[in-house]
């Protein structure tokens, strides 16, 4: 390939990356003027009110988690690119019950959205860690990210208690789901049959391999991949954003008020209601604390915990994404696992405060 063609290859992921930059800056002028036109007749736009409301409530969520999702984006792409995952693994215990617990803090070290964590769970399973493992990791990192813990702290700040009991119940259902995986005797049983056949061909990478004289060609192409990466996930968690953001809109706006606060008020249905809805919508875990907020003032404390604790584990998108790696029995057990979990915590939650 000659030198001027490979050149303007390698220029195109920053160009987009450019054009992306200015797309979300454009965006989020557009958002602001909208927001401020439906809430301002000054500026002479006259809707009805309700869908004032709408547009307002809407547009409020998108505009409040904007700054996580391009953060959150960012920061998936630098560890998913540069983390060091094969020295964490090694520094985590033998102790099965101990190394699990370890596992479900390694979030903290991978602050990816749930999207993200399958692909990182994969290379962990590939580079040693056990199907228990992996399933205590997948179910604890989308909330112990810093990122979603900020979020969440951020959209709740009036009640940080929220948060806390958020952290402490994924940890909990995350350590219990993992240790019952755990008492599986053939764990490779419980994976698909595509990713075992990755496991047993999987080779050890050799790091010395690499000539010296093309070190600056493969940091050049590692930047362009975090580049790809971060597009992606800005793409997909914008989708999900909006999809949330129009969903909360509707229900709070057109959606008769004592509907929501009879079933919002009942300690139980509340819960369930809440965590059907995680289930369908399949929002992201680094805005869906904006998400929950605009339900607080109508349902349960509970249920708004369980719907935080919930969602990032088990959605519709979050299934098909692990079908890829797990058989249907291991995520059969799982999903009801985590479901009565998040029923208890919410209901503690609701009886107990």
């Amino acid at each position: 390939m000659p030198k001027a063609q490979a050149k303007r290859l390698n220029k195109r992921p920053i160009v987009r990356f450019l054009i992306l930059l200015v797309g979300i800056g454009l965006s989020v002028a557009l958002l602001l003027w909208l927001r401020a036109a439906a809430t301002n007749a000054a500026l002479g736009l006259s809707l009805p009110a309700e869908l004032q409301d709408f547009i307002t409530l809407s547009l409020s969520i998108v505009v409040e988690a904007l700054p996580f999702v391009i953060l959150g984006a960012l920061v998936s792409a630098v560890i998913r690119l540069f983390g060091p995952t094969q020295r964490l693994i090694q520094l985590l215990p033998k102790r099965p019950l101990f190394r699990r617990l370890a596992v479900s803090f390694l979030g903290a070290f991978m602050p990816v959205c749930e999207c993200g964590n399958l692909p990182v769970a994969r290379g962990l399973m590939v580079r040693g860690l056990s199907v228990a493992e992996s399933t205590t990791f997948l179910l604890a990192a989308p909330i112990i990210n810093p990122v979603t813990l900020l979020t969440t702290s951020q959209a709740f700040r009036l009640d940080p208690s929220i948060t806390w009991l958020r952290m402490l119940g994924a940890l909990l259902i995350a350590n219990l789901v993992g240790g019952l995986v755990a008492l599986y005797k053939d764990q490779t049983e419980l994976v698909s049959k595509g990713f075992y056949n990755t496991l047993c061909g999987v080779e050890a990478p050799d790091d010395h391999h690499h000539d010296h004289d093309h070190e600056h060609h493969r940091v050049s192409k590692k930047w362009q991949e975090g580049i790809v990466v971060f597009r992606d996930e800005v793409s997909l968690m914008l989708k999900m954003l909006c999809l949330g953001a129009v969903i909360a809109g509707l229900t709070q706006v057109f959606v008769p008020r004592d509907v929501l606060t009879s079933l919002g008020g009942q300690p139980f249905f509340s819960i369930l209601a809440m965590i059907a809805l995680a289930f369908i919508i399949s929002i992201c875990s680094n805005v869906d604390a904006f998400f929950a907020l605009a339900y607080s003032n109508t349902f349960t404390t509970g249920s708004i915990v369980a719907f935080l604790v919930f969602g990032p584990m088990i959605d519709i998108k979050m299934l098909a994404m692990m079908r890829t790696t797990y058989k249907v029995r291991l995520l059969a057990m799982v999903t009801v696992l985590v479901t009565l979990s998040s029923v208890f915590i919410g209901l503690s939650v609701n009886y107990a405060l």
